[in-house]
């Protein structure tokens, strides 16, 4: 019998049903974006190729969660036995209140994207590391000889950068310029 693929994206009322929305799937999937919206993600692409390469038996999808619905999605993640989830527009500041676990540096930028699922909820922010590693991958410049205005919105305009000077401009004017 052929495998069917992943839908486009997936909603609450399908974590709610799970066992009927995944049935057939070549692989389970068990890690996935939260968002609203969320059908213009590449994630799941760039996810999925790595999961393959790396000879791992599952998948990641793209879930539309409306703001509302945080909570109660990721209560399911967590009784699904997902991996993890990565957040984006709204979620990554809401979710802050819904994990149970969080370091001091992501506490202090306020916002999450990544959670994994290990002994309850645990948030992360990695938005900066990312930034880090794109600028010296793709420009090979080390960013503490830049002058640098970062501008964003909501939970990617929070980001601190490991080390960078725009941290301690940050607790210099908590409440910006």
């Amino acid at each position: 019998m052929k495998k069917k693929a992943p839908k486009d994206f997936y909603n609450l009322t399908d974590l709610q049903d799970w066992d009927r929305a995944s049935a057939g799937l070549e692989y389970p999937i068990r890690l996935g974006v939260f968002g609203d919206p969320v059908s213009h993600s590449l994630s799941p692409q760039m996810q999925n190729a790595a999961l393959r390469h790396g000879g791992i038996d599952m998948q990641y999808a793209r879930f539309r969660i409306l703001p509302n619905e945080l909570k109660d999605a990721l209560k399911l993640v967590r009784e699904l036995d997902f991996v993890g989830v990565n957040l984006t527009v709204p979620h990554k500041i809401a979710a802050l209140e819904l994990v149970e676990k969080v370091d001091d540096e992501t506490k202090s930028i306020g916002a999450i994207n990544t959670i994994a699922v290990r002994d309850g909820l645990v948030g992360r922010n990695t938005d900066g590391i990312g930034f880090v590693r794109a600028i010296r991958s793709e420009f090979a410049i080390d960013l503490h000889d830049l002058r640098v205005m970062l501008l964003g919105a909501l939970g990617s305009g929070r980001i601190e950068i490991p080390g960078w000077p725009c941290r301690s401009y940050r607790e210099r004017h908590p409440s910006g310029p």
